[in-house]
Formats: structure tokens, sequence, C-alpha cells
């Protein structure tokens, strides 16, 4: 809490805008098969080929939350300074450069992505291929950054410092709020720890420099977009 003066940061209603999204995300996301066929999929037997149709389910449970609070994000979340979504673009390199090399020393971590590919599984050219690349994209671009900066610095890079988070201005770093950004992006992201640690440090500077939610936003929507590009350009789908 703001000790002195109590203010309210926002935004309304701030436990259904900053965490009810990414516990919903995060939650369907349990059930995608991947490559590997572990975690809960592979104990449910749920076959490989069943990743589009539940990344869309997951999609739409996440998007369905999101239209509910809305107003209340978009209130809050303010406007752009600009440079923060170029920013982004250009994050992607470190991304991938950091990534590869973890890949290459083996410290790959518990857990792994789907990786999946549509064109392995409908065929190059094919419309269902690119149909699910659409939704794919919705999901990377726009609702991963958005549920993502909600939850971690709209929600718990606050609530270490204070318990009542909507109390706490957006952007301030602590020993306590950089520790937690740092573990999270580590734990949420094990295959690419490296490459997290050193991104997620660079966004939570972006918020305190500008102060505004939709910067880090933006800037997480930059790279997923750089991100998304270069493994369609590669066919480097373990990125994703």
């Amino acid at each position: 809490m703001n000790s002195i003066t109590g203010e309210d940061f926002g935004p309304e209603r701030p436990w259904w805008t900053c965490v009810v999204p990414f516990v919903v995300f995060l939650a369907a996301g349990a059930l995608e098969p991947t490559a590997g066929g572990g975690g809960l999929a592979g104990a449910l037997g749920i076959p490989y080929s069943a990743y589009p149709f539940l990344y869309t389910l997951r999609l739409a449970a996440t998007l369905a939350v999101l239209a509910w609070v809305w107003g209340p994000i978009r209130r809050w979340i303010g406007w752009t300074t600009g440079w923060p979504f170029l920013l982004g673009l250009v994050l992607v390199v470190p991304w991938v450069i950091l990534s590869a090399l973890q890949r290459e020393l083996g410290w790959v971590g518990v857990g792994e992505r789907s990786g999946f590919n549509p064109f392995a599984q409908w065929g190059e050219g094919a419309p269902a291929a690119w149909a699910f690349l659409a939704v794919r994209a919705l999901g990377l671009v726009v609702v991963v950054p958005i549920v993502e900066e909600l939850f971690l610095r709209g929600f718990l890079m606050r609530y270490v410092i204070n318990e009542d988070f909507w109390r706490v201005p957006f952007g301030k770093l602590t020993l306590a709020s950089t520790a937690a950004c740092l573990f999270y992006a580590a734990a949420a992201h094990p295959a690419e720890a490296i490459a997290a640690l050193a991104w997620f440090a660079v966004v939570s500077g972006i918020a305190a420099a500008t102060r505004r939610p939709i910067d880090t936003i933006l800037a997480h929507a930059g790279t997923n977009l750089a991100l998304g590009a270069y493994v369609l350009a590669t066919g480097n789908w373990w990125l994703v």
C-alpha cells in the first residue's frame, strides 16, 4: 500500500482484471498436448493432433473473460508512448539467440512447448493450416501479451510490495518486485530461461520508465509478432 496517501492506482475490479484472465488461460492450457506426450494431456491420452482444437477452445475461453473485464482494462492501461512496440520487435533477436544457446547447452528445464506445425499436420498451403495460424497469431500477439502483462506487472510485481496491489503504482521496482519478475520469467519459460530473464528485465525497465501498462503489453506483442514471423520463415517451431 502507498503508506502516505493510500491512493488507488487501479484497475477497477483488480482481481478479476489482472488475475482471472491469466488463470483461465493457464488452466485451459493444461489440457494441451505436446509432441513428447507429457503432462496432463499425455496422462489423459489426448493425441497431439488435437492441439489445434484445444488451443482454439483455450483462446475462446480467455477472450470471453477478457471481453467481460475489458472496460476496466481499457480505462487502466492508458495510451502508448509508441516506442516500446518497436523495442519489442528488436528484442526478438536476443530472445532467439539466447534460447538457441540454452537449447544447445541442453539446459531445457522441465516442460516443453507444443511446437505444433500446422503444415506438418495438414500440408503446405492447406486452408486449415492457415486458418489455425490465424488463431495462433491472435493468441501469440494479442491474448498472451495482455493476460501475461496484466498478471505479472499488473498483479504479481505489485502484490509482493503490498497485498492491496492496486495501491502500488504500476512500474514500481523494488528488490521484492524485481525478484518476483525474474522468478516468474524462469519458472514460466524453463526452456528459454536465459532469454526470459533478460527479456523480462528489459520490459520491467519499460514499465518503470513509462508507468503505462499499454507499453509493456505492446512491447510484449512486438516481440511475439517478430517471433511468430521468424518461426514461420525458418520452421523453428520449437520456439512456440
